[in-house]
């Protein structure tokens, strides 16, 4: 892991760079989702043989996981996407293949709209396609940001941590990361997330002119293929899997990553 120092050091993002056996391909860079970390989520996927990666980049965002980022910035998905940009200005990486989770496939669509000759192929599993939906960010939106930041995000980590307890959905899975997160970061990405903003990610999202696939848990509230297959998004959905689909069942995720990517 390498710390990538930015804006005069206001932000501090860790960055998981894996070298492939192809120096001259594509590499695949990883953003996580909110509350998460890529470089707790991402490594045993992008090391699979099936991946088979040809250079793998995991990016915690500032905030979140290893990152540092400052209480004074905005945590909005735009900047965030435009600071992804700068980290890999700074790893000198021109073109790549951008794989997300959640908010993390919201900050790529957001960074494919303003950046579309970046970016080689588009992989999303569940982001935030439109104001309002998402579980997570509806719940933290709910409180302002100094109740959040006082209270609320002690109850939400006590919450997980009864339900890691119980063994409770991907609690275990994503106490550790919560724990890390920031929760300045956590209240500004989610209300972010929940913003009006013209164009919609839907809308980015259906009209970038890269190869997409948008990836979905059966048990997820978030399955909407009849709007994007028809836009030549290519649509798959994980049989018995929620929202972290990842955890639920790493194996076919990975199966389903590998078709996107073309590498099988």
């Amino acid at each position: 892991m390498q710390i990538v120092r930015l804006h005069n050091d206001r932000f501090r993002v860790a960055v998981l760079d894996i070298p492939g056996p192809d120096p001259d391909a594509l590499p695949d860079v990883y953003i996580h989702g909110l509350g998460a970390s890529a470089i707790s989520t991402f490594p045993d996927i992008a090391l699979h043989p099936i991946i088979r990666a040809p250079r793998a980049i995991m990016i915690d965002l500032p905030g979140f996981g290893f990152s540092h980022g400052p209480d004074e910035w905005t945590y909005a998905i735009e900047d965030q996407a435009a600071l992804v940009i700068d980290v890999l200005d700074t790893l000198r990486v021109p073109r790549f293949n951008l794989i997300a989770h959640s908010m993390g496939g919201s900050i790529s669509i957001a960074l494919t709209h303003r950046w579309p000759h970046r970016v080689a192929r588009l992989v999303v599993a569940e982001p935030n396609l439109d104001p309002g939906h998402g579980t997570l960010s509806a719940i933290i939106a709910r409180s302002t940001e100094h109740d959040f930041v006082e209270r609320g995000y002690t109850k939400l980590v006590r919450a997980t941590e009864r339900q890691a307890m119980r063994d409770e959905g991907n609690a275990s899975y994503f106490l550790p990361t919560l724990l890390q997160a920031s929760p300045i970061a956590m209240h500004r990405g989610a209300t972010s997330l929940l913003a009006q903003r013209a164009p919609t990610f839907r809308q980015q999202f259906v009209s970038a002119p890269m190869p997409r696939t948008y990836i979905a848990g059966d048990r997820s509230n978030r399955v909407i293929p009849e709007s994007l297959t028809s836009t030549g998004v290519a649509f798959r959905l994980m049989m018995d899997a929620g929202h972290v689909m990842m955890d639920d069942d790493p194996f076919t995720y990975i199966q389903l990553l590998a078709e996107a990517l073309e590498r099988v």
